[in-house]
């Protein structure tokens, strides 16, 4: 508006000066040939004859400007709309939302962050994310791998183990995504986590079975073949030995085999019977 106001301002100025000169100069050629009163008159009418031409002229200008402002003002309007619905969403949605700045510097969270990790904005501006939420048992070669590509500007996708306030852990999936201004100019990273907890513990739970699993593969492969095969062996011996001393020292062996066999296969099923029940209470 400022640049609108200057640019009438200097056309008046321009036109004004064209009008005299001109004006006062076509009035000396022709003086000789007008009578004292239509030269007075004539001079006269000039300055009124200015004034309606250039109030018209005038008027377009500033009605111009009228349109032009009213067409930036619809587009700011617009634009604070689209501003404004963008940040209510931005706000309502359940993903945490982190905002840094060229240094990796926190400079803007949403209200579920807040909720969620129990840290609200005041204590988190200006900090790297790291300095909140990563733990002990985050791997190094994660943080460097997140570093890095920051560094070269890539969208990318990271899962990663954290702390909230209160010293509760969780777990999220980040998504990594660089800003950039209307200029291409690099301004900073958003980051919008989704919460994996229940799935980690899934996996946590998986793990863990299948080593049980695997524990009890090694009874039935090592442990278990033991007895069996030395009950088995005596079988053997007894079926060859034709003393009743000696054969009832061999079913001695097999009965103390067969102990050991069943001492086996109770763990075994202790075992089983412990992980089908933690499942079914979960």
């Amino acid at each position: 508006m400022r640049s609108g106001a200057v640019r009438i301002a200097l056309i008046y100025v321009a036109i004004a000066l064209l009008w005299i000169t001109l004006s006062d100069r076509l009035l000396y050629i022709f003086h000789d040939t007008l009578t004292p009163k239509a030269y007075m008159l004539i001079g006269s009418l000039k300055g009124y004859f200015f004034v309606v031409v250039y109030g018209f002229v005038l008027y377009k200008l500033i009605r111009k400007e009228e349109t032009k402002l009213g067409e930036t003002n619809q587009q700011s309007i617009q634009a604070n709309n689209e501003v404004q619905r963008l940040g209510n969403i931005i706000t309502k949605v359940s993903n945490l939302i982190i905002i840094t700045d060229q240094n990796n510097f926190i400079t803007w969270v949403n209200k579920a962050f807040e909720d969620f990790t129990g840290y609200t904005f005041d204590e988190v501006a200006g900090y790297t994310p790291a300095t909140f939420f990563i733990t002990g048992d985050t791997e190094p070669g994660l943080l460097n791998t997140i570093l890095k590509k920051k560094r070269a500007l890539e969208a990318f996708s990271a899962q990663v183990n954290c702390r909230k306030k209160c010293g509760d852990p969780f777990w999220v999936k980040g998504e990594y995504t660089p800003l950039f201004d209307d200029n291409n100019k690099f301004t900073g990273y958003i980051a919008v986590y989704n919460d994996i907890s229940k799935l980690k513990q899934k996996e946590l739970e998986t793990t863990r079975q299948n080593e049980k699993l695997r524990e009890v593969a090694w009874l039935c492969s090592h442990e278990i073949r033991r007895p069996v095969a030395n009950i088995m062996g005596l079988i053997c011996v007894m079926r060859t030995t034709p003393h009743l001393e000696d054969k009832i020292k061999i079913i001695d062996d097999i009965n103390q085999s067969a102990e050991e066999l069943d001492k086996i296969i109770h763990a075994m099923n202790s075992t089983i019977g412990a992980e089908l029940e933690a499942v079914e209470t979960k």
